[in-house]
Order: C-alpha cells, then sequence, then structure tokens
C-alpha cells in the first residue's frame, strides 16, 4: 500500500468535528513531495477558490522541496517529512488555515546562487510563513484566510 495513501480520505466537517485536519508522511524524495502536494491541492480545493488553492499548493511545494534538497543532505539517506494540515470553522471572512511541514533534519542556508534560494520569499509572499528551526528539525508553518 502506498505511505501516503494508507490515512484514507480526510474528514469533513460536522457539528461534532469543526475542524478538518489532513496529516501526510512520508520519506523526503521528489516523488512523495510531488504526491503530497497533489493530495493538498485536492483537500484545499473544498475550502479556497481555485486562485489560492493553487497558491497555497505552491507555497506548501516550496518547503516540501526544502525538506527533500536541504534537511538531510549529509544524512545517509533520505529522512521523514510531515504535513498537517487543519482548517478552522467558519469565522467572519472565511476560514483560517493553518499547514505545518516538518523534518528531523539539519537546517542548511543555500549556497547556490542564481535561480535557487526564492522558496522561502514564495512562502512568505503566498503566505504568512513562520520558519523555527533547530538542532531536531525544522517546522514551516504557513497560515492563510481562506474563502469557497
Amino acid at each position: 500500500m502506498d505511505v501516503l495513501q494508507r490515512m484514507g480520505p480526510p474528514p469533513r466537517v460536522t457539528a461534532d468535528r469543526p475542524v478538518v485536519t489532513l496529516e501526510r508522511t512520508a520519506p523526503a524524495d521528489r516523488p512523495n513531495a510531488s504526491a503530497i502536494r497533489r493530495t493538498f491541492r485536492t483537500w484545499v480545493r473544498t475550502w479556497a477558490d481555485p486562485d489560492t488553492a493553487d497558491d497555497l499548493a505552491l507555497a506548501v511545494y516550496e518547503a516540501l522541496a526544502n525538506v527533500v534538497d536541504h534537511a538531510y543532505s549529509t544524512a545517509p539517506g533520505p529522512g521523514e517529512m510531515r504535513l498537517w494540515a487543519a482548517v478552522s470553522p467558519p469565522l467572519a471572512g472565511g476560514r483560517d488555515l493553518v499547514v505545518t511541514i516538518s523534518d528531523d533534519g539539519a537546517w542548511r542556508r543555500s549556497t547556490g546562487c542564481g535561480w535557487r534560494g526564492r522558496g522561502l520569499p514564495l512562502m512568505h509572499t503566498l503566505t504568512r510563513a513562520t520558519v523555527l528551526s533547530g538542532r531536531h528539525g525544522t517546522t514551516v508553518q504557513l497560515r492563510a484566510r481562506v474563502h469557497p
């Protein structure tokens, strides 16, 4: 069974479940990052208009790509990447969306020049992004107000 499919579809909002979450964990490689992005894009489409859903999926993919490219660069093999997303009950002006992407790797600033190094600024442009990094990994939190 595929690592990304074993958790089943995300639950829907009901009276007894006002917050809906999506959780995915997979080895940190490009195919899994792409699969998680597609899963997230399908999930967030319920809560956001198509343009916002695309922007959020791009921000999420940038965070996942950073895990793949940087978190485990000195490790003998790919580590694990995790995505957790939640959407709040309806609020005035939409719903609050929070997405957390985390790893257990080591933060490494990009030393490349040219086209590299634009992921964090892009995440900050598309969402309210926070990055916390330490000895035990990096956590990126992306926040946005979404409207169906």
